[in-house]
């Protein structure tokens, strides 16, 4: 699409826009798509997880991951929506505990794996990535803080979106001019006429 980097830069401004004046919409959004992520990755750790190795301690504690991951998911969507707004904060530590939970699970079905021939470097990155995001969910707990932290995320999404929208404008812009000199003109191939040879 020709236009795709300006519409792109647009949305992204008016998003930034929209996370500046709506902070506490986009703390409530952060939660549920957390929690759709934790039933995603529950019923991938049941299906794919738990197949890779056929250990009754490895198995037993990736099912316990997968149930927790899907149990605590349904909880951070239908929970706050039904309760109110005091739920939204106790969702944040029931997310944190179950990452750090999920984690230590994680950790030690990785180290089961110890004599497999399966790599674990990406199981271990995987739940280091859950204790990131505990600790990010710690830091925006506090609401004022979380209000503060989605408004610089919104300033920096306008400026990135209007830098995108200017790069564009300018290079839209453009124009080659072409100098009569730099064009090479060459001559046309003569037509050589054969002539016939006398018999």
């Amino acid at each position: 699409m020709k236009n795709w980097n300006l519409f792109t830069g647009i949305g992204l401004a008016v998003l930034g826009l929209l996370v500046i004046i709506f902070p506490t919409f986009w703390f409530k959004v952060v939660v549920i798509l957390l929690g759709l992520a934790s039933i995603a990755y529950g019923i991938y750790s049941l299906k794919f997880t738990k197949a890779i190795f056929e250990n009754t301690s490895y198995e037993l504690s990736i099912m316990i991951k997968g149930i927790v991951s899907i149990v605590v998911g349904v909880s951070a969507i239908a929970f706050p929506l039904a309760i109110g707004n005091a739920a939204w904060t106790v969702m944040i530590w029931i997310l944190v505990g179950y990452l750090i939970i999920s984690a230590i699970l994680g950790f030690y079905a990785a180290a089961l794996l110890k004599n497999s021939k399966i790599n674990r470097k990406k199981y271990f990155l995987e739940n280091l990535g859950l204790l990131a995001i505990a600790v990010f969910l710690i830091i925006l707990t506090p609401n004022t803080l979380a209000k503060v932290i989605f408004r610089i995320v919104g300033i920096v999404a306008i400026v990135a979106g209007a830098i995108i929208i200017l790069v564009e404008i300018i290079s839209n812009k453009k124009v080659v001019v072409v100098k009569p000199d730099d064009v090479e003109v060459k001559d046309a191939p003569e037509k050589q006429t054969e002539t016939p040879e006398n018999e």
